[in-house]
Formats: structure tokens, sequence, C-alpha cells
């Protein structure tokens, strides 16, 4: 495997599947997805300062992990969207080799073998997928 993209959210399964990764191949790239957030039109409220702060808080998880990996250079990549549908379409525009992904993530909801987004993931995905538990 040449390129790896890595999809963090924060959980200890991310950071096992971008060890995973690392022991795989030196070019990896880690990505964290910052979902928008909804506000009814009919709302008189402007979310940009939250988005900003979501944005922040994106970077320094990315951060953080390139730093408990003991890799601080680690190529990183924030994108703004739907988790999976983004991490699926960086990975095919930019030519990445492989997706890695935990098998749990943060999010609420999960199925019972796979987080949600992992499972999407995995449906979806043009590039194959690994699901590191």
């Amino acid at each position: 495997m040449s390129k790896i993209l890595v999809a963090v959210d924060g959980s200890d399964a991310a950071i096992h599947a971008a060890r995973k990764a690392l022991e795989l191949s030196a070019d990896v790239t880690l990505a964290t997805v910052v979902t928008p957030l909804f506000v009814p039109v009919e709302v008189a409220f402007d979310a940009s300062a939250f988005q900003e702060e979501a944005l922040k808080a994106a970077e320094l998880l990315l951060a953080n992990a390139a730093k408990e990996l003991g890799k601080p250079a680690l190529s990183r990549v924030c994108l703004q969207g739907s988790v999976a549908e983004c991490i699926a379409d960086y990975a095919d525009a930019h030519h990445f080799d492989l997706i890695a992904v935990g098998s749990k993530g943060r999010g609420a909801v999960s199925r019972v073998l796979l987080g949600s987004n992992t499972d999407r993931l995995v449906h979806i995905a043009k590039k194959p997928v690994l699901v590191v538990r």
C-alpha cells in the first residue's frame, strides 16, 4: 500500500486504525470531518461562529492524534460535510489506495458490529476500506 487515508474522530478505535495504517505505509494522511450545523431558514441565527469553533476543535483533534501516534508532522486534512461521503470522496479524488477506519467511533448511534459512519463508508467507498478493531 502506498497511500492510506485514516478517518479519525477522537476514538481509541480510530487511533488503532491509524497505528495499523502506519505499519502498512509511510504515506498516511489523517482526516476528520466536521458536519455542518443545520439551522432552519425560519430561525434567525448565525451559526458561523459555532462552525468556526468546530473547525478549530477538529484541527486540534487531528494534531492530538498525530502527536499520540508519535508523528506530529503527519499529513492531516479537515473536511466538511457528511462523514462517510466526505471520506470516500476525498480518498477517491486524491488517489488514496486504502481507507482505514476504526470499527466504532464516538457517535451516539452505533450498530451491533460497526459504527454507523464506518458501516456507511464500507458500502459507498470506491477504495478498499480497512476496518480495525
